[in-house]
């Protein structure tokens, strides 16, 4: 187990999925997350994270399947934006087959949580991808 804490972790959700979205944030404040360190955006994050510089976000937890541009259009963004390229960044899904998650890892993502998230699980996970390791994990 990882002795990190959520406490002053800054974390943005990007779920179009309201009820995707208070889950996740209630299992992050399960984790030790602070409230108002957990962003909520139900779309295209760029101008909210814009936004939030200079001090930014530690953890991007990114829905594949949005509105307008998808979540790897998102992350290929972020990967070309100086202050958020390094930021870890991890897919949640329902689109849990191998090719999704081998294009996730093509992409560049940092890991991949397969929907419904496990909730046992979740904190180390995360916890995990602060610590610079990848987790893949689409069940």
């Amino acid at each position: 187990m990882n002795d990190r804490s959520l406490v002053d972790t800054r974390i943005l959700i990007v779920e179009d999925d309201e009820n995707n979205r208070m889950v996740t944030r209630k299992l992050l404040q399960v984790e030790g997350a602070c409230q108002e360190n957990i962003f909520l955006q139900a779309e295209d994050p760029m101008p909210f994270l814009q936004s939030l510089l200079p001090r930014g976000v530690d953890l991007i937890l990114l829905d594949l399947q949005l509105p307008g541009k998808d979540g790897y259009e998102i992350l290929a963004e972020l990967r070309q934006h100086k202050a958020f390229a390094h930021v870890p960044v991890i897919a949640i899904t329902a689109n849990v087959m191998r090719e999704d998650v081998q294009r996730a890892q093509e992409a560049g993502f940092n890991g991949f949580l397969g929907k419904p998230i496990n909730g046992p699980l979740f904190g180390d996970q995360i916890l995990r991808v602060l610590a610079g390791e990848t987790v893949w994990a689409p069940t």
